[in-house]
């Protein structure tokens, strides 16, 4: 009859609760983290509401203050909205004789632009397209605030805080909003009649 080696089983026994304890303590260390993380987002509240507006959206999520592209410290975000909306337009098909030949085919199309402008504490910057519809305009303003909220309460935090007139975004002459738009024209995000349209808004009467 076949006799178990008693030194070999022993060292099995011993790698296996070797391995046990193992996965015993990532799960504590797990555990650790999602406690400390949650406790960390009850002090920095806009962290949440950061990560809730970048849910099925493109826009870096935030853990510990640190998103993918470099830390929330030290960065700005800005949310720049070129009138955009979505309008009714209405398609001239060919149609049969009981339509007279013709037929419009109404929808909804997406005018004008929007963007989310970041630059990170590292200063990596990215910007993202936002969709225009109302959802979506809604989440990137809330998405910029919770940013720029947290990033200003993570300086306090350093006691690095900026002057107040650096946190505030400073007012932006004419001559800047068009500068902006003619960089969208020249990426393709806006055509030029919308261009010209949002001149003439900035210029006024």
């Amino acid at each position: 009859m076949f006799k178990r080696d008693p030194e070999k089983s022993a060292q099995k026994a011993a790698q296996r609760e070797e391995k046990q304890h193992a996965r015993t303590e990532a799960a504590d260390r797990r555990q650790a983290d999602k406690e400390a993380l949650k406790d960390w987002r009850k002090l920095h509240p806009a962290e949440k509401t950061m990560n809730t507006a970048a849910m099925m959206h493109l826009w870096p999520s935030s853990k510990f203050g640190l998103t993918g592209q470099g830390p929330v410290l030290g960065g700005q975000a800005e949310f720049v909205d070129a009138g955009a909306h979505k309008a009714w337009t209405a398609t001239r098909l060919a149609g049969g004789v009981a339509t007279g030949g013709l037929s419009a085919l109404a929808g909804r199309k997406n005018k004008g632009a929007a963007v989310i402008n970041l630059t990170f504490g590292n200063g990596a910057a990215q910007t993202y397209s936002v969709t225009p519809d109302s959802t979506n305009l809604r989440a990137a303003n809330q998405y910029v605030n919770a940013f720029n909220m947290l990033a200003t309460q993570l300086a306090n935090e350093q006691g690095s805080a900026p002057p107040p007139e650096a946190v505030q975004p400073r007012p932006q002459s004419v001559a800047d909003e068009l500068g902006k738009l003619k960089a969208l024209v020249e990426k393709g995000v806006l055509t030029q009649d919308e261009f010209d349209q949002q001149k003439a808004r900035l210029l006024g009467p």
